[in-house]
């Protein structure tokens, strides 16, 4: 038996701006994201507000990524996206995360699985798809995503 293959392909950077981070409680984080853009070779749009990640943190240190992120198309069109993934933090990254130090995507697990819901018909295709986030820097007020298409 042959092993099996995911199939995927890149389909968008992602850069985020953000304030620091709000403790609402010991293990809330709210994260509240300034502005942004996505940007592929089918898709170009503006992070705009409301726009904002609920991090819950883990005894470990890790984080339960719980975004939400609205954008206006270069075209005028409205499209949300909504995200779950998973932070690895250990102390040192903790550390040097709250130190305002950009964290490169290779010295942690940064993953991230988003959605999109729009009614434009232009950009319906993005309703129906399965895609995965993973960082490529983070930390700064800076959040970089590549989004690939797995398919």
């Amino acid at each position: 038996m042959s092993e099996p293959v995911l199939k995927s392909q890149w389909l968008m950077n992602l850069d985020i701006s953000f304030d620091p981070p709000s403790v609402a409680t010991p293990n809330r984080v709210i994260i509240n994201v300034t502005s942004g853009r996505a940007e592929g070779p089918r898709f170009g749009a503006d992070i705009i507000a409301p726009s904002g990640d609920w991090v819950r943190l883990q005894e470990d240190g890790n984080w339960k990524i719980d975004a939400r992120l609205a954008f206006r198309t270069d075209d005028g069109e409205s499209v949300f996206c909504y995200y779950s993934g998973v932070v690895v933090m250990d102390d040192d990254l903790n550390k040097r995360f709250e130190a305002g130090e950009v964290i490169s995507g290779t010295e942690t697990y940064l993953t991230s699985a988003p959605n999109f819901e729009t009614s434009s018909e232009k950009y319906a295709w993005l309703n129906d798809i399965v895609c995965i986030g993973r960082a490529s820097t983070f930390g700064g007020g800076k959040l970089v995503y590549d989004i690939f298409e797995i398919l």
